[in-house]
């Protein structure tokens, strides 16, 4: 590709992240007047404000998030204004807003808050609540200050019976239980939010249903945990209702450098650390065994996956998902697996993902026993080394993707397609995202391409 196309593909893509902010910005202007009609309140947070000011406008801002969440009520808004925020005991949001009416925390436009975890908590921020929105904030955890050797010893103290330590586990945000029933959390939306550099996972739902994570950047997470995390994850979702469409939805994230260095304890080995996990909703909460419980689909999206310990995106003992125009990248970095995984996974479709190995790494591996109806079409698969595909479905393609521009860097890497890749129009049609990470909508040419850009 030469200097001229690069440059063209660069605006083009700054004026996409633009137009979506500006589109993001407008949003939230209409749902606050919408919200003051009807009497609800916005407040705003800053480093520099005092919890015992009103909190109602930006000259008399709270001081801290704790304080909002105590006030917030359905329909009310929480803007953090730019600063950074100590976190030294989790942020628990346990009053729910409405169905028309969420609870909002969100970045101010323009701002950009940070939230730094530090001490002995196991999660920065916990929703325990329904109909609630987290949008466009930054966490970052406490993996710069720790000592590897330090995290292994607190490992092998809870194996000889011991006390977990909240320092070597801390989760960014973390949303449900487990909790009584009637209190699981339904309908949350995380979206646009930077969550990096924790010990414990980047961002996870467990015992919850109707979660969104949308447009957040998750990096360097699960190093240090004996739980064996990962980036992104959905565990043991319930049923909220008995819908069978799509509850779930995980989609334009970027996800990159999570990894596990502790052994799980509870399998005394090192496991996960992937960029996205969707992990057993075959059966309840704690249930040892039993199929079919959780009814309603999930949609994995648009997401880049790459550089990450495990897979850039695994379906453990789970159905009824959608894995579509992924782009995945030099994952399973530390325990090897493939860069899209189903394992033990049911009713599952696998289609116009990319799939880029490692150097000598597998791009996908077959299903466990006990999984059944995974589908595979239109993947486009690099090998780099490594054996060929444990899966070939209809129309799968072995090929070099040819990206822009290939980095171990972040800052560099750049998995837009070049004119000339095999992965543009190969895509099916029976199965899509209707736009691209960047809002593109698709498809631009004869099929929707393959990965998580469409060219243009």
């Amino acid at each position: 590709m030469n200097k001229l196309r690069i440059l063209i593909v660069l605006l083009f893509s700054i004026t996409i992240v633009s137009c979506q902010k500006n589109e993001f910005d407008k949003q939230r202007v209409d749902d606050k007047n919408v919200s003051g009609s009807q009497n609800f309140k916005t407040y705003y947070v800053s480093p520099s404000g005092n919890d015992a000011s009103s909190g109602l406008s930006q000259s008399t801002p709270f001081r801290t998030f704790e304080r909002a969440v105590s006030v917030t009520q359905p329909g009310d808004f929480v803007y953090f204004m730019d600063g950074s925020y100590i976190i030294s005991k989790t942020i628990s949001i346990l009053t729910p807003g409405l169905p028309d009416n969420y609870i909002t925390y969100a970045a101010l436009a323009g701002a950009k808050p940070k939230f730094i975890a530090a001490g002995n908590i196991f999660d920065s921020i916990n929703i325990n609540a329904s109909y609630i929105r987290i949008i466009g904030l930054e966490l970052q955890g406490n993996n710069a200050n720790i000592i590897p050797s330090e995290a292994l010893a607190a490992y092998n103290a809870v194996k000889a019976g011991g006390t977990p330590n909240g320092f070597f586990n801390t989760n960014g945000i973390a949303i449900g239980g487990p909790r009584t029933n009637s209190k699981l959390p339904h309908h949350v939306e995380v979206k646009d939010c930077i969550i990096h550099d924790f010990p414990g996972g980047g961002l996870g739902a467990i015992q919850a249903d109707y979660v969104t994570f949308e447009g957040n950047t998750v990096y360097n997470n699960a190093w240090y945990s004996i739980y064996g995390q990962s980036g992104i994850s959905i565990l043991t979702p319930f049923n909220s209702d008995n819908s069978t469409g799509y509850k779930n939805i995980v989609r334009g994230n970027k996800c990159y450098g999570n990894k596990t260095t502790i052994p799980w304890i509870q399998v005394d080995r090192l496991s996960d650390g992937n960029g996205i996990i969707m992990d057993t909703n075959n059966r309840e909460y704690n249930a040892t065994s039993g199929t079919g419980y959780y009814t309603g689909r999930t949609l994995l999206e648009n997401n880049v996956s790459f550089n990450n310990g495990g897979s850039g995106i695994h379906a453990f003992d789970f159905q009824h998902a959608d894995i579509v125009n992924n782009t995945t990248y030099n994952n399973g970095l530390v325990v090897g697996y493939g860069n899209i995984y189903a394992s033990t996974a049911t009713d599952c479709k696998i289609m116009n993902n990319i799939m880029y190995a490692k150097p000598g790494g597998r791009v996908n591996q077959r299903n466990n026993s006990g999984g059944a109806n995974v589908i595979y079409s239109n993947n486009i698969y690099f090998l780099n080394g490594g054996p060929a595909p444990e899966v070939m479905g209809t129309n799968d393609k072995i090929a070099d993707p040819l990206f822009i521009a290939l980095s171990a860097d972040p800052a560099f890497a750049n998995f837009q397609l070049q004119a000339s890749s095999p992965a543009v129009n190969y895509g099916t049609s029976a199965l899509f995202a209707a736009k691209d990470f960047l809002g593109i909508a698709r498809p631009k040419g004869t099929a929707p391409d393959c990965g998580a850009y469409e060219s243009f």
